[in-house]
C-alpha cells in the first residue's frame, strides 16, 4: 500500500506501544483508536476484490465485513510471531471479505453453467483442430456471437480468480492452525509447509506460457490494469481477460492437488 495513501497512520513501535495496553486494559477506546488508523486495509481489499465481485456484491457490505476481521485481527494478533500487524491485518481482512462473498454464494448457476460449456467446446476444438481454437471459432460452434463469448469469458474469468484466492485463503489458513498449535517456534513442519506452498506456486508458474507469466507480473506484482497491459501485449483487454483466466486456472489446479494431498 503506498504510504501517500495512509493517513495518520501508527508506526510500528506506536502500534506495538498501544496494542500492549489494549492488550493489558481491553479499552475499547484504545481499540477504536486501533481501528481507525488502518481503516485504510479494508477500504483498500474491498476496492481490490470490488472487479472480481461486481453485480454480486456490494462494496459497503465487504468493507464492513472488512472492519469485522480488522478488529479480529486485532484481539488476536501476537507480536511476539514476528510478524507486522500490518501485514497479518491485510491477510485476515482478505480471507474474511473472500469468505463472506463465497458464503454469499455469488456465482449464478447460469455462469458455472457457461464455464463448463466453454471448456468443454475449447476441448473439443482443440483435439479436432491440433491446435487453439479462436475466439470466433467456439462462439460459432456455440451458436452465440464473438461479443457475447466475451460477456461469458468475463464472468468465467472472476469466478476462477475469486476461487483461487479462497483456494490460496485456505492454505493460509491452514499455516494459521500450525501457527497457533503447541509446536515451539524451532519446529520444522511450520517453514516447511511454507516452502512447499512456495514450490509449489512456482511450479504452477513455471508451466505458464510466457505470455501467461507477463500478465500475472504486470497484474500482480505491477497492478497494471487489463486495459494497460493489452497496450502493452497489442491485444485486446478482453484477450487479456481470457488469458488471465487461463493461467489463474492452471495455478488452481496445482493448488488443488497440493491441497488434496494434505487433506
Amino acid at each position: 500500500m503506498d504510504s501517500k495513501n495512509k493517513i495518520n497512520v501508527l508506526t510500528e513501535e506506536e502500534f506495538l506501544v498501544l496494542h500492549k495496553k489494549y492488550r493489558e486494559t481491553k479499552d475499547t477506546k484504545i481499540r477504536n483508536q486501533l481501528v481507525m488508523n488502518y481503516m485504510y486495509i479494508p477500504k483498500a481489499v474491498a476496492v481490490q476484490l470490488r472487479g472480481i465481485v461486481s453485480g454480486y456484491a456490494q462494496i459497503e457490505d465487504m468493507v464492513n465485513q472488512g472492519v469485522i476481521s480488522l478488529i479480529d485481527s486485532i484481539e488476536r494478533y501476537d507480536a511476539s510471531k514476528g510478524i507486522k500487524f500490518e501485514s497479518y491485518a491485510f491477510m485476515r481482512v482478505r480471507g474474511g471479505i473472500i469468505d463472506l462473498v463465497r458464503k454469499q454464494d455469488f456465482v449464478p448457476r447460469r455462469v458455472r453453467s457457461t464455464s463448463k460449456e466453454i471448456t468443454n467446446v475449447y476441448n473439443q476444438l482443440s483435439n479436432e483442430l491440433m491446435r487453439e481454437p479462436t475466439q470466433k471459432e467456439i462462439a460459432d460452434r456455440m451458436g452465440i456471437s464473438v461479443d457475447k463469448l466475451s460477456q461469458y469469458n468475463t464472468e468465467v474469468s472472476n469466478m476462477i480468480v475469486l476461487s483461487f484466492e479462497e483456494l490460496i485463503q485456505n492454505v493460509s489458513q491452514f499455516g494459521d492452525t500450525m501457527e497457533s498449535s503447541s509446536y515451539d517456534d524451532s519446529y520444522p513442519e511450520k517453514n516447511l509447509l511454507k516452502n512447499e506452498i512456495r514450490e509449489v506456486l512456482k511450479e504452477g508458474i513455471d508451466s505458464l506460457t510466457e505470455r501467461e507469466k507477463l500478465i500475472i507480473t504486470l497484474y500482480y506484482y505491477e497492478d497494471l490494469m487489463f486495459a494497460d497491459i493489452a497496450k502493452i501485449m497489442d491485444v485486446t483487454p478482453q484477450r487479456i481477460s481470457q488469458m488471465h483466466a487461463r493461467a489463474i486456472l492452471k495455478l488452481k489446479n496445482k493448488m488443488d492437488v497440493y491441497m488434496n494431498e494434505l487433506a
